[in-house]
């Protein structure tokens, strides 16, 4: 029972991360955004690089991809890990022998804390996936059906912010403050998602505004 928990516990440590992720988004767009703006096949090399929001949290920008790195520290007794079939201590290194990984490792006394990233992936260049360059940011876009979701990663004085556009908070705001033309999907009187066809223009004037619900912020490593 007790490695159960232990184990319940590691889980309940990755899935909490994932509260910094937004899904089923209410906001998508008619087309790539912004409109009329040339699409890029890799990242510029000035946004390439390794942005941290703090030790356990950073923002990796590699030509081709991006991706979240989340570190997880996992704190045992060492005979609780010696009682877990997966976990092997080998020459003071934790090692996964599920995944054949070795993981960073601090023993002190009969305690053992060992790091596991956890790599979320934010683009690719998949088939479904366009990005554009635009007013120092990337404009980063996923096709779902014939639409799209939206996502930015913009430059700022210290780092980076990557900003993920859709809640109905967000909605509000860019229609109150920009007033982008949208069409509304209504089931049973409840609006459930809303389409913005917005202008170059718009979309300018979207990338001066702060305060998303899913905005994260990234400092230079």
């Amino acid at each position: 029972m007790k490695n159960y928990l232990i184990l319940f516990a590691a889980t309940l440590l990755f899935t909490s991360c994932k509260d910094a992720t937004l899904n089923n988004s209410f906001i998508y767009f008619s087309e790539a955004q912004p409109a009329n703006v040339d699409t890029i096949s890799q990242f510029p090399k000035k946004y390439v690089g390794t942005y941290s929001m703090d030790y356990s949290h950073q923002l990796v920008i590699k030509p081709k991809h991006i991706y979240i790195n989340e570190i997880e520290t996992v704190t045992l007794l060492k005979s609780e890990l010696d009682s877990i079939a997966k976990f092997q201590l080998r020459n003071n290194q934790v090692v996964d022998l599920s995944e054949n990984k070795t993981y960073k490792t601090f023993i002190k006394g009969d305690t053992i804390a060992f790091e596991i990233e956890h790599l979320d992936t934010l683009f690719s260049f998949a088939k479904n996936e366009t990005a554009k360059e635009y007013k120092s940011a990337l404009i980063l876009n996923k096709k779902i059906n014939d639409n799209y979701v939206t996502s930015i990663i913009k430059v700022s004085s210290i780092g980076m912010r990557h900003i993920q556009l859709g809640t109905k908070k967000d909605f509000t705001k860019l229609k109150t403050e920009l007033n982008i033309p949208f069409q509304a999907t209504i089931l049973e009187n409840d609006t459930t998602s809303v389409l913005l066809t917005p202008s170059r223009a718009h979309f300018r004037k979207l990338l001066r505004k702060d305060g998303f619900e899913y905005e994260s912020s990234y400092l230079f490593r």
